[in-house]
């Protein structure tokens, strides 16, 4: 059975690396062929940056001869929660490949990473922010759980339940922790996602905390999480008034991440 590892996309080579990585670490772990691919974006990336293997996405993958010549599609989303790229693009787009070709084929969808109940995203997150305060000789730093923003209040949920359980694994370790949003739309009903980062450490300079660990809640190192994204601009401004502010690594590379997708691919299989 092959599967496909699927993220959001991106025209940053670092992020396709590292999802080739992930893949191919899965692929070795569950048995199983897993390829890596982006919804859109991916295969606009020049070759040259990408150790002159194309990246791949679905958008340009379905209309193709290539997949004309599949007959089933098991997509295995590389999302935290319930985003509408999984929940409205990828089955429509799915079903449209299907539909050309009704009787012979078909494609399946799994579970994205976090499911209620389950701990492992926070207990990774846990990891990457207490190996920070390690390396930098912390005590009781301030910390920032931030992740983009979003206009849907399951996917907001994600977030909320990964921090909390993360603050409870933290405890007296740590002084303030605040869950947080990189963006957000300005109307009020989208005001689920607040505090935005760049208000979180504002309120926190003026309260005097000098040390911050920022935690993000992002699986790879896109236009937001990369090198000198937009989390790093937003830091900056601060960090040139003097707070210092540690960034924990992204969460997509973490052993439980690929625990969490080889037991995806494991339930599938006993299905």
């Amino acid at each position: 059975m092959e599967y496909f590892l699927i993220d959001n996309g991106s025209l940053r080579a670092g992020s396709v690396l590292q999802m080739r990585k992930i893949a191919e670490q899965l692929s070795h772990s569950s048995g199983h062929r897993v390829y890596p691919f982006g919804l859109m974006h991916s295969h606009k990336i020049d070759l040259a940056k990408l150790e002159g293997i194309p990246g791949r996405s679905m958008q340009e993958f379905l209309p193709s001869p290539e997949a004309d010549k599949l007959g089933e599609i098991c997509a295995l989303p590389f999302f935290l929660g319930p985003s509408l790229a999984i929940t409205d693009w990828l089955p429509e787009n799915l079903q449209l490949w299907k539909d050309s070709n009704p009787d012979q084929r078909k494609f399946r969808i799994l579970k994205p990473l976090y499911q209620s109940g389950d701990d492992r995203l926070a207990r990774a997150m846990a990891e990457l922010c207490r190996e920070q305060i390690d390396n930098a000789g912390l005590i009781n730093p301030a910390v920032a759980m931030v992740d983009h923003g979003t206009p849907l209040p399951e996917v907001n949920q994600v977030r909320e339940d990964v921090g909390e359980q993360m603050r409870q694994l933290l405890g007296t370790e740590v002084g303030p922790f605040s869950t947080c949003a990189m963006e957000r739309r300005p109307d009020p009903q989208y005001d689920f996602n607040d505090p935005l980062l760049q208000d979180l450490l504002g309120k926190w300079m003026k309260a005097g905390v000098q040390e911050v660990v920022l935690s993000p809640f992002f699986l790879l190192p896109g236009r937001h999480a990369g090198p000198g994204g937009d989390l790093a601009q937003i830091c900056k401004t601060f960090m040139d008034r003097g707070m210092k502010i540690f960034r924990a690594e992204n969460l997509g590379a973490h052993s439980f991440v690929q625990e969490i997708l080889l037991d995806r691919i494991q339930t599938d299989q006993n299905n």
